[in-house]
Formats: structure tokens, sequence, C-alpha cells
């Protein structure tokens, strides 16, 4: 059967989450490792980041317009097929049953063969970021989707054809497991958050970026692979907790 291990490429994948740069600043290493190596990414954006700002200049509307077009241009560097803006507010969302038959239906109509999302348990990060209320409804919506959600036959039949989900990548986790090596591809996940100019600016994200991944990298262990000489850590990694949920079958010795 699949192993998503830290090596494994998934046919297929989905990332859920709340706003335009969640998935650049989390996931965009994987996804863009991912991309260049054939899987078929899908972005799912609930909101559309439409108060992420404090320049007076933009309304809600403006913003979200704005953010959009960043965000299609990320998705584009990265090498995601396409992108969905569900466009739920902005600091407004709640884990409600409408918003887990939206995700369900994403799921059943491009049927990821895994799905990315955020850590819904993770809530302070040091002592200076309290995670954000959409990023945990996020989470927490998309694992419900997932499960049962999406998989149950009986369930919302309108919604497509049931669709079970192999295995869900959870990041921005305190407790992960596996930790994916993006030295190839975190300069383009760098390029990916200059996409966000509304967001960012002028500023030189780079630093930071480094600094993380080197950061997530000293936690990662060893790793080597068969007949190829002495364990090594990557240098820079992005890290997830993996729960995997599709059983063993018969006759399946992958």
């Amino acid at each position: 059967m699949a192993r998503f291990d830290s090596d494994y490429v998934p046919a297929s994948a989905m990332a859920i989450y709340a706003h335009p740069d969640d998935i650049e600043f989390t996931v965009a290493g994987t996804v863009a490792k991912w991309a260049d190596a054939g899987c078929e990414v899908t972005f799912v954006l609930i909101t559309s980041g439409d108060v992420g700002t404090h320049d007076a200049k933009y309304t809600r509307k403006s913003l979200a317009r704005v953010r959009e077009r960043e965000e299609r241009e990320a998705a584009r560097i990265l090498g995601a097929k396409r992108v969905v803006f569900l466009r739920k507010g902005d600091c407004e969302l709640e884990s409600t049953m409408a918003l887990r038959k939206e995700l369900v239906r994403q799921i059943r109509k491009y049927r990821p063969e895994v799905v990315l999302c955020g850590d819904p348990q993770s809530l302070f990060f040091g002592n200076q970021y309290i995670n954000h209320p959409d990023h945990i409804v996020a989470g927490k919506t998309a694992l419900e989707a997932v499960f049962p959600g999406a998989e149950m036959e009986l369930l919302w039949p309108r919604l497509g054809k049931a669709h079970k989900v192999h295995a869900v990548y959870i990041s921005s986790t305190l407790r992960p497991d596996t930790w994916i090596d993006i030295g190839k591809t975190i300069g383009r996940k760098i390029a990916s958050l200059r996409a966000h100019e509304s967001q960012l600016g002028s500023r030189d994200i780079a630093p930071m970026i480094y600094s993380w991944a080197m950061g997530e990298g000293r936690t990662a262990p060893p790793q080597s692979k068969a007949g190829k000489g002495r364990a090594r850590r990557p240098k820079y990694t992005e890290s997830f907790r993996i729960m995997r949920l599709l059983k063993d079958e018969p006759g399946d010795d992958e």
C-alpha cells in the first residue's frame, strides 16, 4: 500500500486552508515538490482574506479581489492545477454543518488522494502568536469533511459520489511525525509568498522562511535511502502529522 512517508508523492492532493497566503506560509514547499513530480494539486481557500489589512485604501470587496489575484499567482508559481475560493467572511469562520458540506462537495468533486490542512489543536506558538481562529475552524472542518463526511455513501448523496481520502497531512502541528525535505523548492515557496504583496509589501520574507525551515529541519530525525550512504538531516523541511486512513487490502503489497 501507499507509504505516506517523507518521500511519497501522491497522485492528487487538496490543500484546505482559511486564507490566501496560508498555504504559502505553511506547506508551499511540499506542494511544489509534489506538483513537480506530477501530483495534481487543488487549493481550497475558505475565505478570500477580505479583512486582512490595516490599509485604509481597501474595502472588503476590493481587498478580496486583490488577494484572490495574488493567490492565483502564488498557485501558478507552485504548480497547483486549480484554486477554489469559498468566499466566507474573513475572521468570521464558524465550524458549521453548512461549511462541512461545502468541503465535502469539493473533496467529492476533485477526489484527492491526500488532503493537507492545519492542526486545529494548535493554539499557541511560542509566546507571541495566538493561532488565528479561522485557522482552527478550517483545520477542524477539513478533518470532519474528510472523515466521516466525504466517504459515507448514504450521507449527502447530492454532494457527489462518496470518496475516501487516503491520508491527511496536518501542518502547523506541535506533534509532527514526518518531515519533508523542501531544499529544492524553498525558493519557490519564497517566490509564492512574494506574490502576496498586499500582505508583505516590500518586506524581504526570505530570511524568516529560511530560518523556519531550518528550525524544522533541526528537529527531523536523520533520513537515509536504502544503499545510499549515511543518514542525514535535510537542511530545510516542512513538518506534518500524517493520519493514514487507507486500510491494508489483500494483495496490496506496494
